[in-house]
């Protein structure tokens, strides 16, 4: 259980512009959604079982196997976000888009497929203000702020063993800046001027994760698939620069004065990232339907940063969702051959935190998604959307309740690159 923190009780204002969630104070910001295919976000983000000739799967690094041994496969995503943060007196509106991800895949033999690619691991977004009334010094306002985040670029491969297993891992380069500031202000007071504690981490490590693929056919079209994944617990290696400054500053207009450096230090940091596994189950009727659903569990527990107390709770999270093609392989009307999707899931959150009514509570999310595949005219190629309506957090205890809606759009090409074609 979090610290019960002062933020979350006498919130006046809170507001910014790209804003991720003011949750995103807490470990190394908000992480992103676990599935990086648009497709797979259609169906409430299920991936640990999923594979497809023609799909980058990211998440079970295994189902890199299954990819056409004759493809190259690239895919791309953005996305476009709405949300309303509200407590049970106040709400502010946010709106905001992002580059999602990019991944390319192809096979180096019919056994050893690879797949590279980058995309953001986790944002940092927030501003928040806390007023106070103390009888020796009259009103005080600490705001709370932070920016910045961490990327990965990976490299992934896999290799199918017989008929029915594939074993796979992926090797990221996570990078970053995330930068955090608490300043506390005296507004009513000319004897005591305001003071900032500024800490400014840059990343630059390495991150592992393995998975494991097993399917067999129960029919001539029917497959069932298995998927087993593992997030390697590991310490992050990055540079610090701590300042501890006394300033004075027009909060309405955000013009400072610098006084006086009070502390400075800088060096190495580490920090320690938790390990976490998650299971698949799937069914998959040729290219005609799909149905999955995932458990992830994640040891937030052991999260550790050197120079912060953030302590934080085991997070785990189960998916379902389904898709279904009515005539994939016909040559006319066209929305017979579009993919429509639905889905839904259920996160128990890493960050548990105590309301002014003395309970503790923890920050869930949950959501529905629907999603289609539109194929483009005389290719495999596709248009992949989705859409995702959710809610995060609770304004019970007077914390602060996301309502969200976000919608993916990703570009699927298809590309037959290493077939022999034969000339008359």
């Amino acid at each position: 259980m979090l610290v019960s923190l002062a933020v979350f009780f006498g919130i006046n204002a809170f507001a910014q512009a790209d804003v991720d969630s003011p949750y995103s104070l807490f470990g190394v910001g908000q992480v992103r959604d676990k599935s990086m295919n648009v497709r797979l976000k259609g169906m409430g983000g299920v991936a640990n079982a999923m594979f497809g000739g023609g799909m980058i799967n990211g998440e079970n690094p295994a189902a890199y196997a299954k990819i056409d041994s004759l493809a190259f496969l690239f895919d791309a995503g953005f996305y476009f976000k709405t949300a309303t943060f509200s407590t049970s007196s106040l709400s502010e509106k946010s709106n905001n888009a992002s580059f999602d991800y990019v991944s390319m895949a192809f096979g180096l033999t019919s056994w050893w497929k690879t797949a590279l690619g980058v995309q953001p691991y986790s944002t940092s977004g927030y501003t928040m203000l806390v007023s106070k009334v103390d009888p020796e010094v009259g009103s005080t306002v600490t705001r709370f702020k932070g920016k910045g985040g961490l990327n990965q670029a990976f490299w992934g491969n896999a290799f199918k063993i017989g008929k029915h297993f594939a074993l796979g891992a992926n090797a990221y380069y996570v990078f970053g800046n995330t930068k955090t500031e608490t300043s506390l202000y005296f507004p009513d007071s000319i004897y005591y001027i305001g003071s900032r504690r500024s800490l400014d981490v840059m990343v630059r490590s390495f991150m592992f994760d393995y998975g494991m693929l097993f399917n067999t056919n129960l029919s001539k079209d029917l497959c069932l698939s298995l998927g087993l994944t593992y997030t390697q617990k590991i310490k992050l290696k990055g540079e610090q620069t701590l300042f501890i400054r006394s300033f004075e500053e027009d909060m309405d207009t955000e013009v400072e004065y610098i006084i006086d450096t009070v502390y400075s230090s800088s060096g190495s940091t580490k920090i320690t990232m938790p390990q976490g596994i998650g299971f698949g189950v799937a069914l998959q009727n040729g290219e005609n339907w799909a149905l999955g659903a995932d458990f992830n569990w994640m040891q937030w527990s052991k999260f550790a940063r050197e120079g912060a107390n953030d302590v934080l709770q085991d997070a785990w999270s189960v998916s379902a969702g389904a898709e279904f093609t009515p005539k994939h392989t016909t040559i006319s009307g066209y929305f017979s051959r579009v993919t429509y999707r639905l889905g839904g899931f259920y996160e128990h959150g890493f960050i548990n935190l105590e309301g002014n009514d003395g309970v503790s509570h923890s920050i869930n999310k949950v959501g529905v998604t629907v999603g289609m595949s539109l194929p483009l005219p005389r290719t495999l190629s596709k248009v992949n959307m989705a859409l995702e309506v959710g809610q995060y957090g609770t304004r019970e205890g007077g914390l602060i309740q996301e309502q969200y809606a976000k919608l993916s759009v990703g570009v699927s090409v298809f590309e037959r690159w290493f077939m022999k074609r034969k000339y008359n």
